[in-house]
């Protein structure tokens, strides 16, 4: 799904900070939502973005989500906390171990989660944006983008 936000600044060669517009949000209640954490909809939602088409600051742009891996960072941000002490817990007790003893396995397991989560967080923050512009529009006129 894309979205039309305006370009605030350039951050670097190919990265912008963008702005997106209230009204073009993709749900456009903002009370009854609360994901982003905004409750106003007027309030500003401002994203880093992957500049390759090289939109300028006043520029409108359609941005889109191209991070192929969000379902699989999203499983290791939440489903690892609760996955990882529930398989180690039953490894525990399938070999008839004591219940103190499957304990500590579980939490060896919550442990293996809080390592795994703090390996894909640093491998994830050095990378580039989850959003791309797609699509600019200057003056009211698409430009023509060489990729």
């Amino acid at each position: 799904m894309s979205e039309k936000a305006i370009v605030k600044e350039i951050i670097s060669e190919n990265i912008a900070l963008v702005v997106k517009l209230p009204g073009e949000r993709l749900h456009n209640d903002c009370s009854g939502c609360g994901v982003c954490g905004m409750f106003d909809k007027r309030a500003e939602v401002t994203a880093t973005v992957l500049n390759l088409l090289g939109a300028k600051p006043g520029d409108a742009v359609w941005i889109e989500n191209h991070g192929k891996n969000l379902v699989s960072l999203s499983f290791v941000l939440f489903g690892c906390p609760i996955v990882m002490p529930l398989v180690f817990y039953l490894i525990g007790s399938l070999f008839g171990s004591p219940v103190i003893v499957c304990g500590v396995m579980a939490a060896f397991g919550l442990y293996a989660a809080y390592l795994t989560i703090k390996f894909c967080n640093k491998k994830v923050a050095g990378g580039l944006p989850a959003l791309k512009i797609t699509k600019v529009q200057r003056n009211g006129e698409d430009v023509p983008c060489e990729y």
